[in-house]
């Protein structure tokens, strides 16, 4: 199952050309990260902040196919394609206003503990939510589309 949020693209986020910076595409797909998190009712301001855990990225791509530009509309469609005991993979269809595909990215979320920033399991109702959203059909790698 997966989950979309839609978002406008910012003069701020663009270069001189008037297409997305590229490294900006990771804040549209981090929005919809944090969305995600808030449609299934987990209190972000304690996930991000507050748990005895942190969730930082432990990789991440992206793939460009086509040009995003100031003005446009677009759709971050995010995917739960791996759960593992500590770490989890999301991979994120960015599309445009006639549904076009413009960026493919992924990135690789760990489970660390605060105080140590040692791999933890992720917590049973936190892994319950992705579970819920695991394609079932494996997702292609980047690139081979």
């Amino acid at each position: 199952m997966s989950f979309s949020a839609s978002f406008p693209v910012r003069f701020q986020d663009v270069d001189a050309g008037g297409v997305l910076f590229f490294g900006r595409i990771y804040d549209y797909c981090h929005h919809a990260y944090e969305e995600f998190w808030g449609s299934e009712g987990v209190d972000r301001a304690h996930f991000f902040a507050g748990a005895e855990y942190l969730v930082p990225i432990a990789h991440s791509e992206a793939d460009y196919r086509r040009p995003i530009r100031h003005g446009d509309r677009i759709d971050v469609r995010v995917d739960v394609t791996r759960v593992g005991k500590a770490s989890f993979t999301l991979r994120y269809h960015v599309t445009g206003p006639e549904g076009e595909l413009r960026v493919e990215a992924s990135t690789v979320h760990a489970f660390v503990d605060r105080a140590g920033m040692r791999p933890i399991p992720i917590p049973d109702p936190l892994r319950a939510i992705l579970a819920r959203h695991l394609l079932r059909e494996p997702a292609p790698d980047l690139g081979t589309q």
